[in-house]
């Protein structure tokens, strides 16, 4: 790919605005505001939709500009996802890290939990042990801007059982306990057998420790292909929104039912600043952010940017809580 295809960010971004905004023009000169809300469970259509709020407005115009001071003033109470943004099947190379302390934090847990089910009724005291664990993750991957660990409540309660989040601030980290939050109805319910999990057979020996007691066990972990992506989003933060792109990766860990099969026990994300990633929007098929505009790789670079512009394939914002 020539350097037309991969732009800076800061370009990237423009170009991308642009668009949207070229499209909404061409397609109807109502003004934002007067546009109906996009329900939660709307499919998508061949055109674009946003939410009409004072939050969605000033998110399209720093998706057009790149610049912060568009975020300026406009309040919020929810997030915008750019839906329609997928990722290419497979993780792209930018999150292989980010991807991997995923990985290798919830397989920790799995041993940890499959192996002693005394620790899955002792979770509030290893408490120092979780600190640390999200800790960690939250230091996994440079771009890495914040980690969230949740245990899953018992069955029949409504609040989580254990949900800690450390968000990185410059030098600082600051660790964050939401265990009194209400579970979301859209927490992890995955069932094992939809998911890549190996099963492994331990063998201890370890005679010259008191514990464990048992000299063979099985146990269940995963890898790289259970990490999964969400939209891109911008997150409302204390009423406005955060000027920076993020995505979430996800990883599921598990205890062991009673027959010895695999459990859902929670899981364990990582949050990561795209605003410092290359996007080629030159690009076509799936990937985030293309086929939202048309690019002549033979133009000269003095052109404007409403020369780069094209119709472009539909593209969504919608907010969410």
């Amino acid at each position: 790919m020539g350097t037309w295809a991969m732009m800076m960010p800061s370009l990237a971004w423009r170009l991308l605005g642009c668009c949207f905004l070229c499209s909404w023009a061409l397609r109807d000169p109502r003004p934002l505001r007067s546009l109906p809300p996009l329900p939660s469970q709307a499919k998508p259509r061949s055109m674009p939709m946003w939410v009409a709020s004072q939050g969605a407005e000033a998110a399209l115009a720093f998706l057009y500009s790149g610049d912060t001071q568009q975020l300026l003033g406009a309040n919020c109470s929810e997030r915008y996802e750019a839906l329609g943004a997928e990722a290419r099947p497979g993780l792209p190379q930018v999150l292989q890290r980010a991807a991997g302390t995923l990985t290798q934090a919830a397989n920790f847990l799995n041993m940890l939990l499959q192996a002693n089910d005394i620790r899955e009724s002792s979770v509030e005291e290893d408490v120092e042990w979780y600190q640390a664990l999200v800790r960690s993750v939250a230091e996994g991957d440079p771009r890495a801007y914040r980690a969230l660990l949740i245990f899953n409540p018992p069955p029949g309660a409504s609040h989580l059982q254990l949900a800690l989040q450390a968000t990185r601030i410059g030098e600082e980290t600051i660790l964050q306990d939401l265990s009194g939050n209400r579970m979301q109805e859209e927490s992890s319910a995955e069932e094992p057998d939809s998911l890549p999990l190996q099963k492994r057979v331990l063998t201890n020996d370890l005679r010259s420790l008191n514990s464990p007691k048992w000299p063979q066990g099985d146990g269940y972990v995963g890898d790289i292909q259970q990490v999964r992506l969400s939209s891109p989003f911008l997150e409302c933060q204390e009423g406005q929104l955060r000027p920076g792109w993020l995505i979430t990766l996800s990883a599921t860990f598990y205890g062991l039912k009673p027959d010895l099969s695999p459990e859902v026990r929670g899981q364990v994300q990582m949050d990561i600043d795209l605003q410092g990633v290359d996007i080629n929007q030159c690009a076509s098929g799936p990937g985030w952010y293309s086929n939202t505009h048309l690019c002549d790789l033979n133009s000269p670079a003095s052109l404007p940017f409403a020369h780069h512009c094209h119709h472009p394939a539909p593209r969504r914002l919608q907010g969410s809580p």
